[in-house]
């Protein structure tokens, strides 16, 4: 019943908006993915996740001092429990115009610059997970593994993500990304009224909209996609690049090499990849790549 009714709402929406049924959809879009931006971190993420304002502490200060070398709008700087659903570890910012924040997930700090998220709810210093191992006398010997990233590290990770900020890398995909959906939008409005191209899958008297979606969308828009999608991580990746560059530029290179290890480490990321196939295919580039490119920049810095 679900389906059939989005079918009668598709094939409506199609009927009505005619000849600008794309600019609609699109319109649509758009404002659907503005409000998105400006509600999901204020309204939504805290349903799922507790935000902590960062306390006076070492730690806050070096990251004010850093957004304020490059004149990044920081408003508000945040801690996230992301440790209560895994030990991904991350960083980001958000926000519009001159009303930035800065949100680290617990699992980047280290018990040596986590100035409130070393406690737990009772307000006991949290321990880090322990391993088992065997000695030469096979007796097992546990011992604390120490994760997340020194202040010095989780300033150059910031670095880099501060360097997304400064070339623009938020905005500038999202902009194209609006291009190329009007695009198919618009393409998508021309070959749904293409009576030739059903009748090649035997409609000839009838043109159903509900197949003509299909077609278009399985054996037309599939292959374009793969190419939009190629594309598009070979252009985060250049991203990548760039902002590590960015975090160099601003002394924290040997710190940014440190602070890649010890999250590759942490998110057991396999350093490996087929260098074909993960241009193409990862967003982000390997870690030997990275920081291969990093030393490069470096080195270039100190010949300047």
């Amino acid at each position: 019943k679900q389906w059939y009714q989005r079918r009668v709402a598709i094939t409506a929406g199609i009927q009505w908006g005619g000849d600008y049924f794309f600019i609609y959809a699109w319109g649509f879009t758009f404002a659907f993915t503005l409000a998105i931006f400006f509600i999901y971190m204020d309204f939504i993420a805290p349903l799922f996740d507790k935000y902590i304002p960062v306390p006076e502490s070492p730690l806050r200060t070096a990251i004010e001092n850093l957004a304020k070398s490059i004149n990044f709008p920081l408003t508000k700087l945040y801690v996230v429990d992301g440790s209560k659903r895994s030990a991904h570890s991350n960083a980001f910012f958000y926000g519009f115009y001159k009303n930035k924040r800065i949100v680290l997930f617990d699992t980047l700090l280290d018990d040596t610059c986590n100035p409130l998220l070393g406690l737990d709810e009772d307000g006991k210093k949290k321990e880090f997970p322990s391993e088992e191992e065997e000695d030469k006398k096979g007796i097992k010997v546990t011992f604390k593994q120490k994760k997340g990233c020194t202040q010095e590290e989780v300033v150059a990770v910031l670095g880099h993500e501060l360097g997304h900020w400064y070339h623009g890398h938020v905005w500038k995909p999202m902009i194209l990304n609006q291009f190329i959906i009007l695009g198919m939008f618009y393409l998508f409005g021309i070959l749904v009224k293409n009576k030739q191209m059903l009748a090649d899958f035997g409609f000839v008297d009838e043109q159903p909209t509900l197949i003509a979606l299909l077609v278009i969308f399985q054996y037309i828009f599939s292959p374009i996609n793969r190419v939009f999608s190629a594309l598009s991580v070979f252009i985060t990746r250049c991203f990548e690049f760039q902002a590590d560059r960015f975090a160099v530029g601003l002394g924290h290179g040997a710190k940014l090499q440190d602070s890649l290890v010890k999250l590759v480490t942490d998110n057991l990321s396999f350093p490996l990849a087929d260098k074909m196939y993960s241009t193409f295919t990862f967003s982000h580039p390997p870690i030997l790549e990275r920081l291969a490119a990093i030393r490069e920049e470096m080195e270039k810095k100190k010949e300047k």
